[in-house]
């Protein structure tokens, strides 16, 4: 099935309306026609065509590049263009953390369990805490039951 483009062809770098052309597809070959004139006809295999913006496509045909802005950019990009691949949908930080950190993992090892040991009072809270604790204590006794008995 053969389709031809009418537009406008500019070189890299060049500004200015540019020259009238037509960009025409003939079974598996690209050609590029001004005029009366061809300027050059490629394989579609040797051809690469990519969207430049504002309509314009930058086409490379055998190692030459110009810039084709076409009359009907939407048809010319559905027609010439591979359709845009999707972009990959992003995943949580904790699965790929998870995805990177899954070749490294290692074995748990499993727990050792150890039997109590007995546990006397001075070595849970030291001999001078303790004695601190009976003293205030009974300092606090004797005072409570100096309190009771002069009521």
């Amino acid at each position: 099935m053969s389709q031809a483009f009418a537009g406008v062809l500019l070189l890299p770098g060049e500004e200015g309306p540019g020259l009238a052309a037509v960009l025409e597809t003939v079974e598996a070959d690209l050609k590029l026609v001004t005029g009366a004139e061809e300027l050059g006809s490629r394989s579609q295999d040797e051809c690469n065509i990519t969207s430049a913006g504002k309509g314009s496509f930058k086409v490379v045909l055998g190692g030459e590049m110009v810039l084709f802005t076409p009359d009907t950019p939407i048809q010319f990009a559905k027609a010439l263009t591979a359709p845009p691949q999707p972009e990959p949908k992003s995943t949580p930080l904790a699965a790929r953390i998870d995805a990177q950190n899954q070749g490294k993992k290692k074995k748990a090892e499993p727990t050792k369990f150890e039997p109590l040991k007995s546990v006397a009072k001075d070595d849970i809270l030291g001999r001078t805490v303790t004695f601190m604790i009976l003293a205030v204590s009974s300092g606090l006794i004797v005072a409570l039951l100096a309190l009771t008995s002069s009521l």
